[in-house]
């Protein structure tokens, strides 16, 4: 139980961090591939540390387990990059509100790309959630002047939601690799996809943007991300997804305290979206049947009738034990 409040807390930790990221790339007058390389950089630096210094192994020692493991460090570093890459162009497209909007449907995605992935198939909850979300986020785009650009933005906000939702599942699958060695290769394989356009970027930067470099690289990063990887492996998908939607309010809350503007479609496409992904998520995170089988066999046998999420903080365990 104490390890269950702990990860509620670190998931409750990152998400509030999560929130103020979309201000602060709106406020920032770095551009979006200077600042990916930047906050990536500065998160695989001290991730690095943070690897070297807790696990104790030598550089050789690292450099053959990430040889190992190189494909999935890849595949996840590559899905954080996308997402972050289309996050920063949809904020600078639209606003912070419709960024954070479109990221936000994530969590109606995620029962999708979890059955995909083999994951379970999705209630009808889940579509009606999917719906709801989908309404909302028609809502939030203004129907004024400009709103190509808002819809546009909208559109790649989402395909950014896209990216971050088969986050989790990856690392579920691959939970027997540390949390940090995961993370690190989240950081530092990501760091490419932004390299590869650096010679056209902007890299002048003011005092200010380099204190919200340094906020969005470690506070929000580092710090939250570290978080947020250990959280999403040790929990199921429907817990995280849920809990991880603080992010909205706490964004729009934040866009608003800085001066942009919260029209009544918006708050109402906005609790839409939340509404969404409840339904899309609601359901039981765990069978009571788990706490009956006893024997590695028993838990072999009921992790295959279990449905979808139901069967993931067994299925974890076990996969975790196979590659002990």
């Amino acid at each position: 139980m104490a390890s269950y409040r702990s990860s509620l807390l670190k998931v409750t930790v990152a998400t509030v961090l999560f929130g103020s990221a979309p201000a602060a790339i709106r406020a920032i007058g770095v551009d979006s591939i200077a600042l990916g390389v930047w906050r990536l950089g500065l998160s695989a630096i001290g991730m690095s540390i943070i690897l070297a210094v807790g696990r104790r192994a030598s550089f050789s020692e690292l450099r053959s387990e990430v040889a190992r493991h190189w494909r999935l460090l890849a595949a996840v570093g590559l899905f954080f990059g996308l997402h972050w890459l289309t996050y920063f162009q949809s904020i600078k497209m639209a606003s912070a509100s419709i960024g954070a909007i479109g990221f936000s449907t994530c969590g109606v995605q995620l029962p999708l790309l979890g059955w995909l992935f083999g994951f379970g198939r999705p209630r009808a909850l889940a579509m009606v959630g999917v719906a709801l979300a989908m309404a909302g986020s028609w809502l939030c785009v203004p129907m004024e002047d400009g709103a190509d650009g808002q819809l546009l933005g909208l559109l790649v906000g989402i395909l950014s939601g896209t990216f971050y939702a088969a986050l989790p599942m990856l690392h579920q699958r691959h939970a027997h690799l540390d949390n940090e060695l995961r993370t690190w290769g989240m950081f530092v394989f990501a760091l490419p996809v932004f390299l590869v356009m650096a010679p056209a970027a902007e890299w002048s930067m003011t005092a200010r943007d380099a204190w919200l470099v340094f906020h969005l690289g470690v506070v929000v990063t580092l710090l939250g991300h570290y978080l947020w990887v250990q959280v999403s492996t040790e929990l199921p998908l429907q817990l995280t997804s849920v809990l991880g939607y603080l992010q909205l309010p706490a964004a729009l809350v934040v866009n608003y305290f800085i001066g942009e503007e919260m029209t009544f479609a918006m708050a109402a496409g906005g609790a839409c979206i939340v509404a969404g992904n409840l339904l899309a998520l609601s359901g039981p995170l765990q069978s009571t049947k788990v706490d009956e089988a006893n024997t590695p066999e028993e838990r072999a046998i009921l992790a295959d009738e279990l449905p979808g999420d139901a069967a993931l903080p067994l299925n974890v365990e076990l996969e975790s034990r196979d590659h002990a």
